[in-house]
């Protein structure tokens, strides 16, 4: 989706859909027969009231020429959809206090689907901070981008961390959020994005 800026004469690109590979997110930039590719790699998390906020590199490489790279870009959690895949496994030998209780029925009553601590995230919607300027040539202004983050996870690593996302969510947006439970979830989610 597109509007024009009116700061810039460039029309303003809204949203980049991404996908996951290892702790990266990838996707593209289009413009004609022209495309851009698009790579997110975090390399830090953190809170800020209570939403994960991704630190990393944007890098854009164009049609042709040079990737241009920009370092200390956030990408702050807006929200996010679930899945309705059957949720990945805890890491293996994380700590079994970050691993929060199955849910159990209600008044007897199976459940259905896989939602709360049964649940996984299937979208993150995080906006970037701005990147401004003539980035590698794209000739859009990206000074207001929303990352579609599906987090369709093929590797160990990219199972990892939809887990400890998810998690992660529940420990700060659920019914009982735990700073402790969350502090350790960030924990295991860096030592994941330094690889």
């Amino acid at each position: 989706m597109f509007t024009k800026s009116k700061a810039v004469s460039r029309l303003k690109l809204h949203t980049i859909n991404v996908n996951p590979s290892g702790a990266e997110m990838i996707g593209q930039i289009e413009s004609g027969k022209s495309i851009w590719q698009f790579n997110f790699l975090p390399t830090r998390a953190r809170l800020a009231d209570w939403r994960l906020v991704l630190t990393g590199a944007v890098t854009i490489t164009p049609p042709i020429g040079q990737p241009k790279t920009i370092n200390g870009v956030t990408a702050r959690l807006l929200s996010t959809q679930g899945s309705t895949a059957l949720p990945p496994e805890p890491p293996v030998g994380i700590d079994r206090t970050l691993i929060p209780p199955a849910e159990v029925s209600v008044n007897g009553l199976p459940l259905t689907e896989y939602t709360g601590n049964d649940g996984s995230i299937g979208v993150m919607f995080l906006k970037l901070s701005a990147l401004t300027g003539n980035v590698a040539g794209v000739p859009y202004d990206l000074s207001a981008v929303q990352l579609n983050a599906r987090l369709w996870a093929n590797s160990n690593l990219e199972r990892e961390l939809l887990w400890l996302y998810s998690a992660l969510l529940m420990a700060t947006q659920g019914p009982q959020s735990d700073g402790k439970w969350a502090e350790g979830l960030l924990a295991e989610i860096n030592k994941r994005l330094a690889k």
